[in-house]
Formats: C-alpha cells, structure tokens, sequence
C-alpha cells in the first residue's frame, strides 16, 4: 500500500509539472479527507448538472453542455464551472465518437484542428484574466445564440440537431442531405473562412466552453452526407475537447477541486447517457426538444441577467 502511494504521489508530481492548477490536487484531498470533496449541496448540484447533461445529450443528441453550464456557474462560478464542464463533454465526446470513425473527413477535420489551436490558447488566457462578468455574458450570449441555431434548424428542416457534441450545437438529423443545399447555391466555405471558424471555435470553446455553432455552421456548408457530417463534427469536437482542457490545464484552470468535482459527477452523467439512449424513441421527442430549447433561451437570459449586474 505504501509503495501504491508512492507511486501516485509521484505520478501527481509528474501532472503539477505540466499543469500548474493540479498542484493543488493535494491539498484538496488532503482537505477532504475520505468524505466528499465539497458540501452535499454542491455535490448534489454537480450530479444534477451531470445527469442532466448526459440525458439531454443521449435523448436529444445536442445540447449536454449548454444545459449543464449555467447551473455549474450558479453553484460554482465561472472559472470553476467552465473547465469542468469541459470536462464532462469531453468525456461525452469519447463515448460517442467510436462508431462513426469510418465516415470521418480527415483532410478538412485536420485544417479545423489547427486552425482551432491558437484560439485555443487565447481562449484559455481569457479564462484566466478575464473579468468572470464578461465571461458569463459572452456565455449567456452563446446560449442564446446556440438556442437561435437550434431552433432555425429544427423549423426550416423538420428536425432538430442529431448527435454530435461539444460545445453546444450539431448538425440536423432530418430534412435534405447537405449535399442538396450545395446544390441550391450554398457554396462551401473557404480557406479564409475556415481559418476563421476555427480561431473563434477554439477561443469560445476554451474561454466559456461552448464552441459549436460556427463549427457547425462551417460544416453544414461542405456538401458532405448525413454520416460524413455527423462523423467529421464528432471527431472535431472530440479532438478540440483534448486540446481545450489542455489549454485549460496549462493556464491552471484544470485544479484538484474540478477534477474531484468531475470524478463525483462521472457515475450521474453516464446514468444519464443511457437513460436518455432508453428513453429515445419512447417519449414525445418534439415536446422535448421545445422545452429544452425553453430551458436554454432562460439559462441565456440568467447569465446575461447575471453579468450585467441586476441578478
């Protein structure tokens, strides 16, 4: 046993040196002791956020991280909420992304990817400095402008957003293949406007954690099928996970009190996960999906609420 923690005392050494908040993993646990890493109450509240997460996006196939973030800010604040919830989609993300591998565009994934990482960087810095009442407005505008995405999707094409997660938004399920909407003068996008795309996709998503409508705006524009859509966007979001809690890390956003806060809401969110692929095909998915995007439109306004001072 003493060999065992000496071991994983040295293996935390080894992670401070790369990510300077893990330094503090420690002391948290030390702090906690054998009982939980916080209250019961912001456990509880994580597990809630975590449950919630995983049923929307295994009901839904959309949205886990827009509706789990603005309760983990409520109960956490923002610099806690953020990487955590990164967390969470990542995790997501790996679960997801192994059964459509074969359908991947990998030559337009890779550009994305690298145009992504510098705005990853400037979106982790911004986490570390910025005001967290900008922050929280930058998200709530994302959630509303995630809610906006939906909605006209859901409305113009007869379906709401299929699976694909990250950072808030994926592409419809139903309706024309892209390909048709190519074919009705939607020109794919460009070198400069894939440059673009990936800048701010990799800043918003480091920054406050939700990055998927201009990737999936970007995508929907390539004239790929259903499959190669939903892969090629599965695959992004997974891989722009890794590097976004990496920048996260490097900025010592990623502390011992998030990654004890992740482990606690790991069992919730993959009850969730699976209760939401049960609950598929089973209930009224159209009431659903509106009274999600309800949920959404009031969480936007609450952190706009919220940054501007009046909540």
């Amino acid at each position: 046993m003493t060999g065992l923690a000496a071991q994983a005392a040295s293996f935390l050494a080894g992670l401070s040196s790369l990510f300077p908040g893990l330094a503090d993993l420690a002391g948290t646990l030390d702090a906690a002791g054998l009982r939980s890493p916080d209250t019961i109450g912001t456990v509880g509240a994580v597990s809630a956020a975590a449950l919630a997460a995983g049923f929307t996006q295994g009901f839904a196939g959309f949205g886990s991280t827009v509706i789990a973030l603005p309760l983990l800010v409520a109960v956490l604040g923002l610099r806690v909420a953020v990487p955590l919830g990164c967390l969470m989609a990542l995790a997501i993300n790996v679960a997801l992304v192994g059964r459509m591998l074969g359908h991947v565009r990998r030559g337009p994934l890779a550009v994305l990817l690298l145009t992504s990482l510098p705005g990853m960087a400037v979106g982790g810095r911004l986490l570390s400095v910025a005001p967290e009442a900008w922050l929280e407005g930058l998200l709530g505008t994302m959630v509303l402008a995630f809610t906006l995405f939906a909605a006209r999707s859901a409305s113009g094409r007869g379906s709401a957003p299929a699976q694909g997660e990250g950072e808030g938004a994926a592409p419809p399920a139903g309706g024309p293949a892209p390909a048709q909407d190519a074919v009705r003068g939607r020109a794919p996008f460009r070198h400069a406007a894939t440059v673009a795309v990936g800048l701010v996709s990799g800043a918003l998503g480091a920054a406050v954690g939700i990055n998927g409508p201009p990737v999936v705006a970007w995508a929907m524009r390539q004239g790929w099928g259903r499959h190669a859509l939903k892969a090629t966007l599965a695959g992004y979001f997974l891989l722009a996970g890794v590097g976004i809690v990496g920048a996260q890390g490097l900025h010592g956003e990623i502390t011992g009190r998030v990654l004890l806060l992740f482990c606690v809401g790991l069992p919730a969110l993959a009850a969730g996960l699976y209760g939401g692929h049960l609950c598929f095909g089973r209930l009224d998915e159209a009431t659903f999906r509106k009274v999600l995007l309800g949920l959404f439109a009031v969480s936007g306004a609450g952190l706009l609420w919220r940054a501007a001072g009046l909540g």
